[in-house]
């Protein structure tokens, strides 16, 4: 049973769990726009196989060995990252509606068009797109 410092204990983690990815969405909504740095799809793209021969100097058996690893392992590593998403997704739309709640009309239009592009922006990810 919990007493009334770990009930409070819990709280508030799971206040600055809720704050941060609200300030995350946001902050990363705010920064679609902004086009300086590289971008990630610019970025040449380096398998975890590969990483490791490069940093641990594998030798071929080795790194054999990791791939038939990391095959052997996909479907339930796909399988976690999905139902991650899912949780994720409901979180992120218990957020927005509590959000919703606070803002007067002109505020909730605003912010819906906040979180449309958020949206189009991450679709575009998922679809390997190009930010625009």
């Amino acid at each position: 049973m919990l007493n009334r410092s770990k009930l409070w204990a819990t709280g508030l983690l799971l206040a600055a769990f809720v704050a941060g990815v609200a300030i995350g969405g946001a902050g990363q909504a705010a920064l679609a726009d902004r086009d300086d740095g590289p971008r990630r799809e610019a970025r040449p793209q380096v398998s975890y196989p590969e990483r490791l021969q490069r940093d641990l100097q594998l030798t071929a058996e080795q790194r054999a060995a990791v791939e038939a690893i990391m095959e052997r392992h996909q479907v339930g590593m796909r399988e976690i990252w999905r139902e991650s998403e899912r949780r994720l997704d409901t979180m992120r739309l218990q957020i927005r509606t509590e959000i919703m709640g606070l803002l007067n009309d002109g505020q909730r239009e605003a912010f819906g068009r906040i979180n449309a592009r958020h949206d189009s922006l991450h679709a575009a990810r998922e679809r390997g797109e190009r930010r625009r």
